[in-house]
């Protein structure tokens, strides 16, 4: 099980969250720089009891060039070591990773089948693209909640992609086979596990597999600006450490415990990371991606509703997270649970007590209303523009988020012409597109779900669909 921690975040100027104690859960919360507070998290919990308890905006249509260095925190103990200057720092080097693939945007072809069914199509001249809802997970180490998002996908086609932390799969026993960059041997920005959570872990990780379900990176000790070096702090050969010994961790599960039990996870599998924190700089991370064979990310976010777009070199899909109105306020909103958490219920996020029940049930019909807002805007703007939505493995607020983030699953997936997939299924199929229709999507532009377009992000005057 995981320990209770604590949040801090900061919009353009930063903003001390108090010690929150909730439940078994740990939170992390990750920061941006901009007009609007916006804030970010992510959340590792193992075991099987339950826990209780932004981003850099741009101009509408632009994607972000790095994430902002804003600050995060966390219970986990300090370590020494490392620079903690938050701008970017370019560096040539680029060691080789051992046992992943070339970095060539393979995967599923034109005509070919997901692992979870979903079938790889060319649109022809005048067609529609199809309706995606990518869900995505961080912290997906909780086992009740694994066995809650297998239920739902017994009820309806929702396939996932689950961001796994590497020290996942090591404990507080073998923690010293990790050493993050510029920290000392075993430590990390989140709790190590029991020994035994490792086997319940990994049968659910096979199993999700074996769904149709994906496995993408969240690296590994959860470094943020509280207890730098961290992301904004790390360079190219940073990070290249961080996905060499996340690698390793996946895939020496079972000698580095002692266990017998398999992961059925390889590298070529896995396409795609979000960092700890939403933190890092392009010109240092994608490198890193580049040579461990990873084509998406999704850590720097997007302004209202758009086709994603390449990396300057073209070899890293940037596919992060949108800002978009919250239902009813008018507010932008990174789309991942623990933001609208942070919005509405700031006091409780603060320490204070977590709301009534009643509550709780408001914020996420609110959450949930937000959802469809962004489905609706995509059907109403005509180009079909995905829906990201960012989750954790969480009971915040009462349940309201899984809630909500689940009563959405229920409602929509499975409707005609609306595909819940994993990061994966969206990345082969514009990788199947022609060029130039591909283009026209991407150059559409951006959606601000109602929000006058040269007022954004002040959404006076919010159109309600």
């Amino acid at each position: 099980m995981r320990a209770a921690g604590m949040v801090k975040f900061s919009r353009g100027r930063l903003v001390t969250l108090s010690m929150l104690a909730i439940g078994t859960m740990m939170l992390t919360a990750c920061t941006g720089g901009s007009t609007q507070a916006v804030v970010t998290v992510t959340t590792n919990v193992a075991g099987t009891s339950p826990g209780s308890t932004s981003k850099g905006s741009t101009s509408p249509g632009s994607s972000s060039t790095g994430a902002t260095s804003g600050s995060s925190s966390t219970s986990a103990p300090r370590s020494s070591g490392g620079s903690s200057s938050s701008t970017s720092k370019s560096s040539t080097s680029n060691p080789s990773p051992s046992s992943v693939p070339a970095n060539d945007d393979g995967g599923v072809k034109a005509g070919g089948t997901e692992p979870d069914g979903f079938k790889i199509t060319k649109l022809k001249p005048g067609e529609k693209a199809p309706q995606f809802v990518v869900f995505s997970f961080d912290g997906t180490g909780w086992d009740e909640k694994w066995q809650y998002w297998f239920g739902i996908m017994q009820k309806v086609p929702l396939h996932f992609t689950g961001f796994l932390s590497g020290t996942y799969m090591l404990s507080a026993d073998t923690k010293d086979k990790y050493t993050g960059p510029g920290h000392a041997v075993g430590k990390a920005s989140i709790p190590w596990g029991a020994p035994s959570d490792i086997p319940t872990e990994i049968g659910n990780l096979n199993k999700s597999l074996s769904l149709g379900n994906e496995v993408g990176s969240h690296f590994n000790g959860h470094f943020c600006d509280d207890n730098p070096p961290g992301g904004n702090d790390w360079d190219a050969s940073d990070w290249n450490s961080e996905l060499d010994q996340f690698f390793s961790l996946v895939k020496n599960v079972d000698p580095n415990n002692s266990i017998s039990t398999k992961l059925n996870v390889t590298a070529a599998e896995i396409h795609g990371e979000r960092t700890p924190c939403l933190t890092g700089h392009k010109v240092d991370l994608y490198p890193a991606l580049e040579a461990h064979g990873m084509t998406y990310d999704s850590s720097f976010t997007r302004t209202g509703l758009s086709w994603p777009v390449k990396s300057s070199d073209g070899k890293i899909w940037e596919m992060g997270m949108s800002e978009f109105p919250l239902h009813g306020s008018g507010h932008p909103q990174i789309t991942m649970d623990y933001n609208f958490y942070a919005q509405q219920e700031p006091n409780t996020v603060a320490g204070g007590p977590v709301p009534s029940l009643a509550q709780s049930k408001a914020d996420s019909a609110q959450v949930l209303a937000t959802y469809q807002d962004m489905l609706k805007a995509a059907a109403t703007d005509g180009v079909n523009e995905p829906i990201i939505i960012g989750n954790h493995f969480n009971d915040w607020n009462n349940n309201a988020y899984s809630d909500a983030v689940g009563n959405f699953a229920l409602a929509e997936c499975g409707k005609p012409g609306i595909n819940c997939v994993p990061f994966r299924d969206l990345v082969d199929w514009m990788n199947a597109q022609d060029p130039a229709v591909l283009k026209a999507l991407q150059n559409h532009q951006s959606n601000l779900g109602g929000c006058p377009y040269l007022k954004w992000p002040k959404c006076d005057g919010l159109i309600q669909y």
